[in-house]
C-alpha cells in the first residue's frame, strides 16, 4: 500500500469512528469523550445484545452502509477497534431515492 493509500485508509477510519462516537453518544446516551480501539462494546460501553442490533441499523440507515446478514459475527462487536476494522471493509448503500411528494412537484 502507498503512503497516499495509507493515508486515505486513516481518513476513512478518522471519518468512521468520528460517526461511530457521534452516532453512540446521540442515540445511546452514552457518556463519553471519546472512543479508542480499545473499548470492549459490552464491558466498557454498557452495549448490550439489544443495543448491538439498533447499532447494525443505525449504521445501515444513519451512516449508509450496508451491513451483509451473513457477515455479521459476534466477534466484529468485540471492541470499538473490530466495529471499525468490520465497517471499513462495508459498502456503501446505493443513493437513496427522492420521497414521492418530492417527485410529483418536480412533474408539475
Amino acid at each position: 500500500m502507498s503512503w497516499s493509500e495509507n493515508a486515505e485508509q486513516n481518513r476513512y477510519r478518522d471519518e468512521l469512528t468520528s460517526k461511530l462516537f457521534a452516532l453512540m453518544k446521540g442515540k445511546f446516551k452514552l457518556k463519553l469523550d471519546r472512543l479508542n480501539d480499545e473499548m470492549r462494546l459490552n464491558e466498557d460501553l454498557c452495549i448490550d445484545s439489544i443495543m448491538i442490533v439498533q447499532l447494525i441499523v443505525f449504521i445501515e440507515v444513519e451512516l449508509g452502509l450496508q451491513v451483509p446478514d451473513d457477515q455479521i459475527d459476534p466477534r466484529t462487536f468485540a471492541t470499538v477497534g473490530s466495529l471499525l476494522d468490520f465497517m471499513e471493509q462495508l459498502n456503501r448503500l446505493p443513493a437513496v431515492y427522492e420521497i414521492a411528494g418530492d417527485q410529483s412537484a418536480e412533474g408539475r
